[in-house]
This record gives structure tokens, C-alpha cells and sequence, in this order.
């Protein structure tokens, strides 16, 4: 699964560069998060969603129809849980056509997964399709039958079944283009890894966003790389009326009625620290892992990003990472950076947008070795990569000794930061 552009076919791919352009021209920021994505990729889309019973019976279909390969890519990336997002089988989505890519609307740094919310009169994804339909490419956004609005391919027809293609020549495009069902699993990981044929890790999540999880099967691990965005939810100077002297601005705690990362009282107003409190005039902000024995508006509640190294994950997502066991919320794990060669033990304790992989608190950023203001820090490279370890936690806040002497021993026994590092092609 890619996205880059250069992986669409040339006459596709000149078209969306000039649709980007014309949306940028019109301060739309659309960014690709998929273009060619492999049978393999699609086949854990299609499968996480489905039973048993229909999984079987798609491999039976596919063999009947003289389509082999695309049954043992189906049947061979295994189990996988998730959200529906796909009604195509591998090979019948026009992304392993190298035809199709998704985008998603950026506004101030941040997607917007909406397709009728508007910024300044405007709705990203309408004016992408439109523009899009006005270039004769085709909109997911205009679907009725299974709406996609960061979708657009070339072709009016909806797959390659429906353009006339048996699955017998599915089949064969998808051998010749991919190679054997092997070869697709591998594509997805670097080099070094795919040719280490023994190396017991997989693709264990592929999110619709463009986002992906391995998992390491002898010795359960969720393992991710991604860029990071600074958390200060948990501490106690975090947001303030006046953001200029608080560490966040205050609408990433969100908005009047819906207060995400506040205290708020029996009316929805958020609750302001008192004299008693460590920050008297600073709001109270919350983490979804809590301190056990403190009140709901006692600030000791919550996990404090200033001080402690955790970790965001995506949402009620998180507990689909890895087959081997769920990841909850006070689960222990490990971050490196590969920029600075810096090493930080970390725990889960904050939930994020479901669009989103990559985020942290200010410690674990100064402790990696990055800007650690949530305003300005953080690093848009893909340089950090993460571990975090199913079972590991207490269920509570820990401190920051704790925390390492919790996790040590299991990251040394799972195979320490040499095997962390392996992983950087992911």
C-alpha cells in the first residue's frame, strides 16, 4: 500500500496532480493517503468485517472461477477484525489497478472526516469531487450504494467486474502485475523484513486513513511507525481562557457542548482549578486512563503530559491492534527515535481521532528528543516507532519509575530495542 502518486498509471496520475492543484488554488487541501494498494491489502479491507462463513464461501467462489491466486491471497493474510470499508475483493478494486486514489481534507493540520461539515462556506471533499467530475474522473463521493468521498479512479465503471473483466483475467492481471501471493504479504513490509521469511511479525491493521499496525506473533506486540503530534491533555496548565499563556490552544480541547478534553460541570462549562489546585485558573484537563482514589474534578485524576511519557492511540480502535490479546488503556510499551537515536518507555493513556496515528504527551516527545510544545513541536517525519505490549499495564496511571520498571523486562524478553529497530521499513 503506497501513496505515491508515481505508482498511478501516467494518465491517471497527471490527472490528479492537476486536480490537487486545482484544489490547493482553491485553499482545499486534499492528501493522499492511498494509491496502489496490493490484493493482499484489500483482501484484510475485505475480510475484517466479514464471518467466517462469508469468507469461506468468496475463496470457494474465486477457485470455481479459475481465480486461485486470489483465493490463496485471500485465505493466506489471515484473520482480521475492523470497520467495513470495502465490497471489493482483492483484484476487483481499481487501487490494485493502480486507477483509484483516496484523499482526505487537511484543515490547520488536521483531517476533517466530514462530508458535510464546512470551512469558510466550503466543504473539502464536495469541491474535490466536483472538480473531479468536471475532469471526467469518477467520485466515491457521488456513490450511493457505498458512499466514498476521498475516493476517485479513472474509470466510470465501479470495478473491474462491472467493466467486463471475468475473474479468470482478474486473476491473471493481479499474478502479473504482484507476483505470487507470497510477494504480496511482503510488499508490505521493508526489504530487510519481507526477506526474513522466519520473522514471526504481520500486518495486523490496515486503517482506512492510510495508517498501518504489525504484529509480532511469538511474543504479542503492536508495532507502528509514524510521525508525532504532541498531547497536552493531563496536564495541568494545558488550556486556559487565554491560550497564549496556556501550553495548547484551547479549541484542540474542543468546543462549547462538547468538551473532550475537559472537566466540565452539571451545565457543560468547563471546571477551573481552584487555589488548592496546581494551576489555580487553568481549566481541568482529562486523560481517558485516570489516577484511582482522586475526584472527577481533582486534576491528580489524570495523567499528566508534562511529566509522563504516554502515548495516544486512535479511538476504540486500539483493541483490534494485535490477535494475540486486546491493548487497553494503561498498557506499557516503547518508543524510538530513529532522528535522534533517543529511547523513551511509554504508556497508553489517552484515546484520539479515529483518523489519526501518531500522537503523544509533551514528556515522551522531550524524552525522544523532539520540540515539546504542543502549539509548535512534534515532527511531521515518519521517525518515530512505536511497540506497545498487550497485557502490560495495571489499568491505572503509573509513575514514570514505574512504568520502566514495569516494562523493562518485557521489552528486554521480547528482543529490547535491537528488534524495534528491525522494524523501521514498516
Amino acid at each position: 500500500m503506497t501513496v505515491k502518486l508515481s505508482d498511478l498509471v501516467p494518465e491517471f496520475r497527471s490527472k490528479v496532480e492537476a486536480l490537487l492543484a486545482k484544489c490547493a488554488a482553491s485553499d482545499v487541501r486534499m492528501v493522499p493517503t492511498f494509491t496502489l494498494r496490493t490484493p493482499a491489502e484489500q483482501a484484510i479491507f475485505w475480510r475484517q468485517s466479514r464471518s467466517v462463513v462469508e469468507i469461506n464461501q468468496a475463496i470457494e467462489m474465486l477457485r470455481s472461477q479459475g481465480a486461485a491466486y486470489l483465493a490463496d491471497v485471500l485465505e493466506g493474510v489471515g484473520a482480521h477484525n475492523g470497520p467495513h470499508v470495502t465490497n471489493a475483493l482483492p483484484g476487483n478494486s481499481w487501487h490494485q489497478w493502480a486507477e483509484a486514489v483516496d484523499c482526505m481534507w487537511e484543515v490547520g493540520g488536521k483531517f476533517v472526516d466530514s462530508d458535510t461539515k464546512k470551512v469558510n462556506g466550503v466543504n473539502g471533499y464536495r469541491f474535490y469531487a466536483e472538480t473531479a467530475k468536471s475532469m471526467d474522473l469518477d467520485s466515491g463521493f457521488f456513490w450511493t450504494s457505498f458512499k466514498d468521498s476521498g475516493h476517485v479512479q479513472m474509470r466510470s465503471d465501479a470495478n473491474p467486474k462491472a467493466s467486463g473483466y471475468s475473474w479468470r483475467q482478474i486473476d491473471g492481471a493481479m499474478r502479473a502485475r504482484f507476483g505470487s501471493p507470497a510477494m504480496t504479504l511482503a510488499q508490505s513490509f521493508s526489504p530487510d523484513v519481507a526477506m526474513a521469511t522466519s520473522e514471526p511479525v504481520r500486518l495486523s491493521y490496515a486503517a482506512p486513513e492510510g495508517w498501518r499496525v504489525y504484529e509480532t506473533t511469538d511474543k504479542a506486540a503492536a508495532v507502528f511507525r509514524s510521525s508525532f503530534a504532541i498531547d497536552a491533555d493531563g496536564a495541568p496548565k494545558a488550556y486556559h481562557m487565554d491560550s497564549s499563556i496556556a501550553l495548547d490552544f484551547l479549541a484542540n480541547a474542543g468546543r462549547p457542548g462538547n468538551w473532550w478534553a475537559l472537566v466540565v460541570n452539571q451545565n457543560g462549562e468547563p471546571v477551573v482549578q481552584g487555589d488548592g489546585d496546581p494551576a489555580p485558573g487553568f481549566y481541568i484537563s482529562k486523560t481517558s486512563l485516570e489516577n484511582p482514589g482522586f475526584e472527577a474534578a481533582d486534576p491528580r485524576r489524570y495523567v499528566d503530559a508534562a511529566t509522563i511519557p504516554y502515548v495516544v492511540l486512535p479511538g476504540a480502535r486500539y483493541q483490534q491492534f494485535t490477535q494475540g490479546g486486546n491493548i487497553r488503556l494503561g498498557d506499557l510499551g516503547a518508543a524510538y527515535n530513529f532522528a535522534t537515536g533517543k529511547l523513551s518507555f511509554t504508556i497508553f493513556a489517552d484515546t484520539g481521532p479515529r483518523v489519526k496515528l501518531g500522537e503523544g504527551s509533551i514528556a515522551l516527545a522531550q524524552n525522544l528528543g523532539l520540540e515539546g510544545s504542543p502549539k509548535a513541536g512534534g515532527t511531521d517525519h515518519r521517525d518515530i516507532i512505536f511497540a506497545v505490549f498487550p497485557g502490560s499495564g495495571a489499568g491505572r496511571g503509573l509513575s514514570t519509575s514505574e512504568i520502566e520498571t514495569r516494562i523493562q523486562p518485557i521489552f528486554d524478553n521480547w528482543g529490547g530495542l535491537a528488534r524495534l529497530k528491525s522494524y523501521q521499513g514498516v
